[in-house]
């Protein structure tokens, strides 16, 4: 990726890590492929607390699931936020693989 593809797409980026907001970079800048990258992972954060929503369901293991996954997720956020800022990419722990386009 070049410069220009990474600073057209920080914006949606960073957005991306903002929950339903990931969808984002598919329409607006689907061939900004920063954009998209940023989008895929937050996306993955954001389908990893809807399940997490879903399992909160079950007593106890459920709320401790719920709560760990908020943290993480959280963190993630975070990180992700501050690779967006910094014009890297990443791949979010554990489950950030299956959202990757490699």
């Amino acid at each position: 990726m070049n410069n220009n593809e990474v600073n057209k797409g920080r914006l949606l980026a960073v957005l991306s890590y903002f929950g339903i907001l990931s969808i984002l970079p598919f329409f607006i800048q689907p061939k900004n492929k920063y954009a998209v990258s940023h989008g895929r992972q937050g996306l993955c954060i954001f389908a990893w607390i809807v399940i997490a929503s879903f399992l909160s369901i079950m007593p106890f293991l459920g709320h401790f699931i719920f709560l760990f996954s908020v943290v993480f997720c959280f963190i993630f956020m975070v990180v992700g936020i501050l690779r967006a800022l910094a014009g890297r990419t990443w791949t979010v722990p554990l489950f950030g693989k299956y959202f990757t386009n490699d």
